[in-house]
């Protein structure tokens, strides 16, 4: 669990509100998300969580769409949903040192392995993450980023790095997919294409099981964006919505596992999402969180000025920016993508050893 004795820096009504937060996540990981276990499974995840350490890119000269800093204690609760899991593939995170200050959160049994930032804003300054547990994962010391032979390049590098959980040694590879538009999403599939062949082609020549995951800004499992992990051969069991709205299945869980790797998945294996809204940033906190911002000392027209985005001919409510917009800068308008693996398959060694 995180190190919670931070939150003493918090004053006391903003360290009450993080504590009934913390709690509220809690019981929610319980309905949604099975328990840790030692030695028996691995529980791996993959989440967008939206600009961590640039939260003012969007500011306009007037400062209107400014969705401000995030709160104390919004970093208390991303640190607790990662804690959820064994090792977490993280995109969008920007700064450095609001990756340190959720790491602190986590605690020393927390490690982290990131990428550095593309110089130009091509890729939006960010950074390929996988944030992990030492005490269930290990890094197995080879780690990269993917550049093609030849021809246009990814917008955003893909990162990948050899881990292992108990009896299972793998490889994670951690994409975000260029974005684009609804209207036209051939830029989208040409680098979700890429990037399934080149690793296809990889697993091919290594052996290695292979693990590709991150937002891969998909439309649907029958929709163009979908198809080249098909194509490529790749097993992606389950699909579900992880936009907040729950209208989208952008982000993607993807194997390639050799035969007796896992006694159980990746074939039909326990997943899902985990719906944070459902406990902390609340529809009916918006007044409280009005006030919370105001007090960092933003500027607060945008609640009351911020036009409906696709609808611009009208004006949000605060109560609507709040939860359309400003809440998602706090967490995320991602929700975390998990699934659960079976990873001890020592019986099976035995046997295969007692046999031979």
């Amino acid at each position: 669990m995180p190190y919670y004795y931070t939150l003493r820096d918090l004053d006391k009504a903003d360290r009450s509100r993080a504590i009934e937060g913390i709690q509220r996540l809690r019981e929610l990981r319980d309905t949604h998300i099975p328990a840790r276990t030692l030695n028996e499974t691995l529980l791996l995840a993959t989440w967008n969580v939206r600009d961590l350490g640039n939260e003012d890119k969007r500011a306009t000269p007037e400062g209107l769409d400014m969705p401000g800093p995030r709160l104390d204690e919004s970093y208390f609760y991303i640190a607790e949903v990662i804690s959820f899991f064994d090792i977490v593939a993280l995109q969008e995170v920007n700064s450095l040192d609001s990756l340190k200050r959720l790491m602190k959160i986590l605690g020393p049994s927390w490690d982290f392995l990131t990428t550095d930032i593309k110089p130009d804003r091509s890729g939006n300054h960010e950074r390929m993450t996988f944030v992990y547990d030492k005490r269930r994962i290990w890094f197995k010391n080879m780690a990269g980023q993917i550049v093609l032979s030849e021809g246009d390049q990814f917008v955003r590098t893909p990162y990948y790095a050899s881990f292992q959980c108990g009896w299972f040694q793998f490889v994670l590879c951690n994409v975000h997919i260029k974005y684009g538009n609804h209207q036209n999403t051939s830029e989208r599939e040409r680098e979700i294409d890429h990037i399934a062949d080149f690793l296809a082609d990889r697993v091919e020549r290594t052996y290695e099981n292979m693990v590709l995951l991150g937002d891969f800004n998909i439309l649907g499992r029958d929709h163009a964006t979908f198809e080249p992990l098909g194509t490529h051969g790749w097993v992606v069991p389950r699909v579900f919505p992880t936009n907040v709205t729950q209208s989208r299945p952008y982000d993607q869980i993807a194997f390639k596992i050799r035969d007796g790797q896992l006694r159980q998945g990746p074939s039909n294996p326990n997943a899902g999402t985990l719906p944070f809204f459902d406990a902390v940033f609340r529809p009916d906190e918006w007044e409280t969180y009005y006030n919370a911002a105001r007090a960092t000392g933003r500027r607060m027209e945008s609640w009351e000025n911020t036009l409906d985005w696709p609808r611009e001919d009208r004006v949000l409510t605060p109560e609507e920016y709040y939860s359309k917009q400003w809440r998602t800068w706090q967490m995320s308008d991602h929700m975390p993508l998990w699934v659960e693996l079976s990873i001890d398959f020592s019986d099976e060694y035995l046997n295969k050893m007692k046999n031979d």
